[in-house]
């Protein structure tokens, strides 16, 4: 095999900026807010904002379940090529959206009390808090359809308009806390029209997409998926019970500082939890990518790409997580200073060793994310479900009431990375127990049976860079059909297919821009018959619709594709992830079959 994983890496590395973004995105407006709040309200206005994280909570519980179980059903049906299906399942995560973002927006205006005394507000906040309930809560719906929509855009890799989306958040809600707060003098009513607003122009940016010929994915009442609605909350349950184990451990990890390190142990950790998406938001991007490229991959039953999309992450990825947290490490006395500008206060200290120990984490929080992303897309519900409790109470908890009796608050920060390194640990413990022995082969370790997918001798598969390569391609493909047992006349016509299709995309796409592109070929014997599958990345083109056009042509433009449609027993076209998705299927009816073949090229010619 002469493959490379520059097709794969280059799409990972694309991807991953707006995972990134995403994550990080709510912790900048968290610090916006919190330093708007602290400087130009009062410290009763944090207070306000601490209450309302409780629904703050919730709102990303239900975000996580649509996307966790949304990501891995469309990367299923995308990668089986089934875009009827993966638009049943952009329909129907919209319109849960839609019923849920309505449900809590109308509960909002009308029932603000009933939240306020619910998230705990006492007589002198309660007020506050009614105000800030009504103002987030207009914005709550195209908060909740923005985050899905941007989930959507990465599979559409659309990632110019996700940019666009994130940056005109972040700035509109930089800009109307300043003109809400600062300005105008709106107090804590102006602190949620600002984030209000902002997530309205972060939907208003993202929508229009949908409605413009390029949207592959189109939203119809009749096209809802509810027959797969199950399956999404299922798969995308652990997402949530992770945020309710974490809003779990924050009320207990606050009892412990309180009881070890008072007060100032407590706001430490509430300084380092509006900057936590910040610091995690590259590990959880990573995973998020892990998420969605293995999802597509297991469609297709290709574990040799999940491998190397696995490969790329452990190495490239892992290797810039360690830069990440130097430069994390390095930022954290800048960022501790942002809540207490003071740095020979305890507070202040505590804050930056918090920063500091965590910063160091940020290697071991990708391990974790990969292992448990990766095993949520292969859909080992069993352990995410429990990974979910033990990372997000557990593996923290029970280390904090260790140690925080013996060392104090320094004993609370140490048990992050010893619970982090504890939840790392779970993923071979699980793996000895799905085998019920030690694994054996690489593929045991990434929990594939050895059933799963083409084998290795039954499949060929190469990246090609230019016209050279494709001549070398064709022969590699005529002399691998040979050896598994094709005669030599349609072997040639085996590889004849894949010559013309591949050519046609160094010509034509290669072309296109002055982009450096990538080109793959796969090629497999599955069900007596062979496949050849045939991946780029540039501009997309469905060869189907040139060769409706000329199929009553008489001359002899564009031969060669409409002999290989002559051929071929099937041929699909999709974009996937903005990749250019061609596969072809010879069944054995026409591999042995000379009549057949010799009449395809007849008709043509």
């Amino acid at each position: 095999m002469k493959n490379g994983n520059g097709m794969i890496s280059r799409l990972f590395f694309s991807l991953l900026p707006v995972q990134i973004m995403v994550f990080a995105m709510g912790s900048i407006n968290s610090i916006v807010d919190g330093a708007m709040a602290g400087r130009l309200i009062g410290a009763e206005a944090v207070g306000v904002i601490g209450l309302y994280c409780g629904m703050v909570w919730l709102l990303n519980a239900i975000g996580s379940v649509l996307l966790g179980g949304t990501a891995v059903l469309c990367g299923r049906y995308m990668g089986k090529g089934d875009l009827k299906k993966t638009e049943g399942i952009f329909s129907l995560n919209l319109t849960i959206t839609f019923l849920i973002g309505a449900f809590l927006t109308l509960a909002s205006v009308l029932c603000p009390g009933l939240i306020a005394t619910i998230l705990g507000a006492n007589e002198r906040l309660e007020a506050d808090l009614i105000t800030y309930i009504i103002g987030y809560g207009i914005g709550i719906l195209p908060m909740l359809l923005a985050q899905q929509l941007a989930a959507f855009l990465q599979l559409e890799r659309q990632n110019l308009i996700g940019y666009a989306g994130v940056a005109g958040m972040i700035i509109s809600n930089v800009v109307s806390d300043y003109l809400f707060v600062s300005a105008f003098q709106m107090g804590i009513w102006g602190l949620a029209l600002a984030t209000t607003l902002s997530n309205i122009v972060y939907f208003v940016i993202l929508l229009p997409y949908y409605f413009t010929s390029k949207a592959q994915l189109r939203y119809g009442i009749g096209r809802i998926a509810w027959s797969d609605f199950g399956d999404m909350i299922k798969i995308g349950f652990p997402g949530a019970l992770l945020i309710f184990c974490l809003a779990f451990r924050n009320v207990a990890i606050n009892r412990i500082l309180l009881t070890y390190s008072g007060e100032t142990g407590l706001s430490a950790m509430a300084a380092y939890g509006m900057v936590n998406g910040f610091f995690v938001a590259y590990c959880c991007g990573n995973g998020a990518v892990i998420r969605m490229l293995i999802s597509v991959f297991s469609g297709e039953e290709d574990k040799f790409s999940m491998r190397r999309a696995l490969r790329i992450v452990m190495t490239k990825g892992l290797l810039l997580s360690f830069v990440v947290s130097g430069i994390a490490a390095l930022a954290s006395p800048l960022i501790t200073s942002f809540f207490f500008p003071d740095t020979g206060t305890e507070v202040y200290g505590i804050t930056n060793q918090l920063m500091i120990i965590m910063s160091l984490c940020i290697p071991l929080i990708l391990i974790c994310q990969v292992i448990t992303n990766y095993l949520q897309a292969l859909d080992h519900r069993l352990y995410v479900n429990f990974i979910s409790v033990f990372d997000g109470f557990l593996a923290m908890v029970i280390p904090s009431l260790i140690l925080a009796p013996l060392f104090g608050v320094m004993g609370i920060w140490l048990a992050n990375p010893i619970g982090i390194i504890l939840t790392i640990l779970m993923g071979p413990l699980y793996n000895l127990l799905y085998w019920k022995r030690l694994p054996r082969t690489v593929d045991e370790v990434m929990f594939i049976k050895p059933d799963y997918g083409i084998p290795a001798d039954c499949l060929l598969d190469r990246e090609i860079h230019d016209l050279a390569e494709v001549t070398e391609a064709s022969e590699e493909t005529q002399s691998f059909c040979k050896r598994n047992g094709m005669d030599g006349r349609h072997a040639y016509y085996a590889a004849l297919c894949l010559e013309e299709m591949t050519a046609n995309v160094i010509q034509h796409g290669f072309g296109h821009d002055s982009k450096k592109h990538y080109l793959s070929t796969t090629v497999f014997f599955k069900d007596g018959g062979i496949t050849l599958r045939i991946k780029d990345d540039c501009i997309a083109f469905d060869p189907s619709e040139l060769a409706k056009i000329t199929s009553g042509d008489q001359s002899l433009s564009n031969i060669g594709i409409r002999m290989v449609y002559s051929i071929a027993d099937s041929v699909e076209y999709r974009n996937m992830l903005g990749l250019n998705v061609l596969t072809l299927t010879i069944g054995d009816q026409k591999i042995f079959s000379e009549k057949i073949v010799d009449k395809a090229i007849y008709n043509i010619v």
